[in-house]
């Protein structure tokens, strides 16, 4: 028995390394690819014949990548790191369908993608048989998780029901204080046998599974772990021939007590006013900076005109500002008239497009608030660095996040500004200062 307890932890470490060891030529061969495609002034026309070939490359290059990703989580999560994101469930269930559609069934995305509104997103998806529901606290107010994780979990879970369901698939995300995911299918359903090894690694349920989707079956193996490592749980119903549901309750991430005295913050001292329609996002803007560094006077405003009466009256170190709800440009060139720092906070408004007005109305950050957990960091860079180097360490930060939401290409439209940005903080723009 011990021999076999060493092989099997001799068989991990490997796993481990193999996993990391991954990622450097995945993403060699990624970048190679799009160059190719994209870049045909420095690498030479691509043809009709070879472009779908090289697309084709560079999509199961992708699924290679969030395949190894989700591997990393699972193990990120067994050493209990996480990161505090704030988000609206919204926005990350309807990311996650269209990931998992993308896989099952590619010409529903198009559809989606070419819906303008939100009435059309929701007939297309109801002439597909998929139904979303968000109730409870978290309809209106931020979840704070890690999001990578919970993106995960939603991904997952949903595109298992789309491969078994006949033609049905209905998600719901509700609750007060734990958030519960629900996703029920009305496919063929799980034998008792099926079952017993549902979360088993690396196991298919072959039986009763008449559409015989390609896939490791590591899905359900790792989603569990996921979970009870987030302090979860996943549960399971399901009959032959009258669909399976499963349900997640997922505690929010809560900060942690730490021993000891508080860093000795910048902040220390500090007047800042804060600005949001929304009272949940000021009470977190709160805690986060009131938890990191003590002595930070913190005052609240849900309306431009209490902002602005604020702004008469008192003398601030330091401005936070909502984009959306309350005039948040307006309220940034009150703010700037002062000559004061400020930060555009925004979830509803964010876009290349907002970043860039931030930038040239003389705004020092522009944060998603999906990174209310990290807000801390970010306000001290503003206090503490010039214009241009306080810019160069937020993209440093955020430069990833801002590709995937907006896609790898998102400066071209505007490539004349964002060259001459670049310039401005002495070439850094694309380096990642800090992790």
């Amino acid at each position: 028995m011990p021999d076999l307890t060493v092989r099997i932890q001799e068989k991990e470490r490997l796993f481990d390394l193999l996993i990391h060891d991954l990622r450097s030529p995945l993403a060699i061969a990624s970048t190679s690819v799009h160059n190719l495609i994209q870049r045909a002034e420095r690498y030479g026309p691509v043809s009709d014949r070879q472009r779908p070939v090289l697309e084709r490359i560079a999509r199961n290059i992708q699924k290679s990548q969030n395949l190894l990703q989700e591997m990393i989580e699972i193990l990120r999560s067994e050493e209990g790191f996480y990161h505090r994101d704030y988000f609206y469930l919204e926005q990350v269930v309807r990311e996650a369908l269209v990931e998992a559609l993308e896989v099952v069934s590619p010409q529903t995305v198009e559809r989606l993608d070419r819906a303008n509104t939100l009435q059309d997103f929701r007939e297309v998806l109801d002439q597909e048989g998929i139904a979303i529901e968000i109730s409870g606290r978290f309809c209106r107010s931020l979840f704070c998780h890690d999001l990578r994780k919970i993106s995960q979990i939603l991904r997952n879970l949903i595109s298992n029901g789309l491969k078994y369901r006949k033609s049905r698939l209905h998600i719901t995300l509700n609750g007060e204080q734990n958030l519960l995911i629900t996703v029920r299918d009305d496919g063929p359903g799980i034998s008792r046998e099926g079952q017993k090894i549902l979360f088993g690694r690396f196991v298919r349920i072959e039986e009763n599974n008449p559409f015989q989707w390609s896939g490791l079956g590591l899905g359900l193996a790792g989603i569990k772990t996921l979970v009870e490592t987030m302090g979860g749980t996943i549960a399971f119903e399901s009959r032959e021939g009258q669909g399976t549901t499963f349900t997640v309750d997922l505690p929010p991430l809560v900060r942690r007590k730490e021993n000891g005295l508080m860093k000795d913050s910048i902040l220390k001292g500090k007047k800042i006013l804060a600005v949001d329609d929304e009272q949940d996002v000021l009470d977190i803007l709160e805690e986060e900076i009131s938890g990191s560094c003590e002595g930070c006077k913190i005052y609240k405003a849900t309306s431009y005109e209490q902002a602005v009466e604020l702004l008469q009256q008192k003398a601030f170190d330091l401005v936070i500002l909502d984009i959306m709800g309350v005039r948040g440009f307006e309220l940034l060139e009150e703010a700037r008239k002062q000559d004061l720092p400020v930060a555009m906070l925004t979830a509803h408004a964010l876009s290349p497009e907002a970043l860039k007005k931030s930038i040239e109305m003389g705004a020092r950050a522009y944060l998603p608030k999906e990174k209310l957990g990290d807000v801390v960091p970010f306000l001290e860079d503003i206090l503490q660095y010039e214009n241009e180097e306080g810019w160069s360490r937020l993209f440093g930060r955020l430069g990833d996040f801002f590709d995937r939401r907006f896609g790898p290409d998102w400066r071209k439209s505007e490539s004349q500004f964002w060259n001459s940005f670049s310039n401005q903080v002495e070439g850094r723009f694309d380096r990642v200062v800090i992790k």
